[in-house]
């Protein structure tokens, strides 16, 4: 049986649609794909006292900026 997602609150959601904003050829899907990535990533280990918003936003700025260390298969679709 599949596990089925809480939605993304409404304050995660309004900061990553300004963060698609401002930056072309990035969408608000492709964010929170990356958001979700995040999450999924500390639940399978992090940092201690690094919560679970923190560790997928900062993986959303890195992605941002540009980082090649993960996330790369949404990169290469966006540059199609």
């Amino acid at each position: 049986m599949a596990v089925r997602r809480k939605p993304l609150s409404a304050r995660v959601v309004s900061t990553l649609r300004a963060k698609a904003k401002n930056r072309k050829n990035i969408t608000l899907g492709t964010l929170k794909k990356v958001f979700r990535r995040g999450q999924g990533a500390w639940i399978q280990g992090s940092r201690p006292k690094i919560g679970m918003q923190q560790w997928a936003m900062a993986r959303v700025n890195s992605y941002l900026r540009g980082s090649r260390k993960h996330d790369t298969d949404l990169r290469k679709k966006r540059k199609k």
